[in-house]
This record gives C-alpha cells, structure tokens and sequence, in this order.
C-alpha cells in the first residue's frame, strides 16, 4: 500500500516497525531504509545487503555522536511523548517519524541523525514488546523513577540479546547482528512471566535496533 511505501521511505528500520518481519518476508522486505525495485528486491542477497549497510550507518553515526547520544535520545523521547502519546500507550509510528525526521531536520549531519534516531525511536517503541504486563506492573509499583527504571529494563534485554550474540558465528558487527536477528525471527522463544533471564520472540527490526544500541554504547564505555 502507497502509505505504507511512504513509511519506509521516511525512516529507515522504524518506517517497517508496522509489520512484523517473518521468515518468509526477511529477504524481500525493505527494512534498511531503501526503496528497491521489485527486480532487486525480490533477490535475497541484496536485501541482506541493503539491511547490513543500514545497520553499519547506525553503528557508525552512534558512534560519532559519543556523549552526544544521550542527549538525542532525551530529546526524542521527550518529544513523542509530548506530541504521540496522548490518550495512548504507544505512541503511533507516523508520529515518531514525524518528531525523528523534524529533529534531525536542523542538524549539521542530517543523515547520521536519522540513522541514530531510527536506532533510539525503534527501541523506544519497541518497550511494550520487550518488557512483559507482569514486570511492567512491578516496576511501576515498586520504583520512585518509572522512565528511568524502564531504560534499566530494556538494558537488562539487550545485554540478554547480546549474551545469545556472543554464541553466533563471527563477523563484522552488522553482518552479524542481521544473520543472529534474521535467524531469531524464525524461531519462537517463550518466557514465564516476569522471567528475568528470558528475551521472548521479537520482530527482528526490535532485536537488531536493541543489539545496535547496546553495543554501540559498550564500545564507546571501553
């Protein structure tokens, strides 16, 4: 559909959060940002091709942008929650884009920014995915600071992810977050409730962008 086509146009791996991405869908969805011709999508190799180059763009404006992250992320979370989250729990994807896209908008680099907030915003919509009703409610009762108490939460899933990463066949960082998240997209994983040491089945657009993040900020904490 045209809106949907608008979408991932606009914003890179956040613009395809809408749909999940299944095993048969991977290969040929667009998921790096770029618009293909259906020649060039529907081969395999390229569309592998275009989502590790995307990722290499993320890893590599986060990693410019140093301690400036932290400010970005703020940034963008503080706006959609001001303009996307009225009278919802998630904020709706067109609107993050809008905030991301506006934001990015009046920096010197424009395409880093975009790359790096498609990293943030994808994370941040990707909070209700990760973090299950049960320890939602828990956190939310026992903690003075929810947002920040959140953040620990989510971090606690990435290191996770990151810990099943370690196992996966070596690489270039981005090449191996796709080939790790394509392969976790095709297998169901299931928690208890409430687990701690448990990442359920998420949309490989979640698992790469919490991957991308973590080890972004683990490489600049060295």
């Amino acid at each position: 559909m045209w809106w949907k086509k608008r979408l991932l146009r606009a914003f890179g791996i956040f613009g395809a959060v809408f749909a999940r991405v299944r095993t048969a869908s991977i290969p040929v969805s667009v998921v790096a940002g770029l618009l293909v011709s259906p020649t060039a999508a529907a081969d395999p190799t390229y569309a592998e091709m275009a989502r590790v180059a995307h990722l290499r763009s993320s890893l590599d404006a986060l990693a410019k942008l140093g301690t400036a992250r932290g400010a970005l992320e703020i940034e963008l979370n503080n706006a959609v929650r001001t303009k996307c989250r009225i009278n919802t729990t998630r904020p709706a994807t067109s609107c993050m884009i809008e905030v991301g896209q506006a934001i990015c908008a009046v920096r010197p680099d424009r395409a880093a920014c975009v790359a790096a907030a498609d990293i943030m915003l994808t994370n941040q919509h990707a909070e209700t995915d990760l973090i299950d009703d049960v320890t939602r409610m828990k956190l939310v009762r026992g903690s003075t600071d929810y947002h920040a108490a959140i953040g620990a939460e989510l971090w606690a899933r990435y290191a996770l992810l990151a810990s099943e990463l370690v196992l996966a066949p070596p690489g270039e960082p981005a090449g191996r977050i796709d080939a790790f998240c394509v392969g976790r997209d095709r297998t169901v994983h299931a928690c208890e409730p409430g687990a701690k040491a448990c990442v359920a089945s998420v949309a490989y657009q979640r698992c790469a962008a919490g991957l991308v993040w973590f080890l972004a900020n683990q490489e600049s904490a060295r």
